[in-house]
């Protein structure tokens, strides 16, 4: 881990031990080498629960609105964080994404494109299919568990709440089948069954 990320890791790791009492399962199946990892996505806590709990170096997506405040703007970046534009085809976003990929980085990709409304998983955008197909790298499932209870879009305050990431074994993209808007959101879907195996 580079210097300043180490820094925000140790700092996640503190937050997460002592206030949540975080527990990983599935350690064991993170790969050493590039993985597109798949979560679902309840609570603005998320990034960084699942950055510490896999215990690499990755990259996160995070609303290009974000990076607006002088602070942010140079903060985020050290942390990994990458703008991309929810609202448009971010393009240009995409492909720094399955660059980062096929360059052997690990990179976190929420399927539903925002936090559930209720906890509860939520459709798939085929989004995720498509970057999937490009990099054609390992995917991880990781369901977390807790961060909905501990700070919903609905709460305002942090509350405490213990804290369970399970993460999955690593699947492939399909061998067969034409790389189109169909293929990347069965894929998609496909991450989500994943994700809801995960108890």
């Amino acid at each position: 881990m580079r210097p300043f990320y180490r820094l925000a890791y140790k700092i996640v790791e503190a937050f997460t031990l002592n206030m949540f009492h975080g527990r990983v399962e599935g350690l064991e199946n993170v790969p050493a080498g590039p993985a597109l990892v798949v979560s679902n996505h309840v609570s603005f806590l998320d990034p960084t629960t699942i950055g510490w709990a896999l215990s690499r170096e990755m990259y996160f997506l995070a609303r290009k609105t974000l990076f607006k405040p002088p602070f942010l703007d140079k903060i985020l970046p050290l942390c990994n964080s990458l703008p991309i534009d929810r609202d448009n085809a971010d393009l240009p976003g995409l492909r720094r994404i399955i660059n980062l990929l096929k360059d052997g980085e690990m990179v976190l990709l929420f399927p539903e494109g925002t936090r559930s409304p209720d906890g509860t998983l939520q459709a798939a955008e085929s989004g995720a299919g498509f970057v999937a197909y490009k990099a054609r790298v390992p995917i991880l499932p990781v369901r977390i568990f807790g961060t909905y209870e501990s700070l919903s879009r609905h709460q305002k305050k942090l509350t405490y709440n213990p804290l369970r990431i399970v993460v999955g074994k690593p699947f492939f993209l399909p061998k067969d089948g034409k790389p189109d808007k169909e293929a990347y959101q069965k894929l998609a879907n496909r991450m989500m069954e994943e994700i809801g195996k995960l108890k």
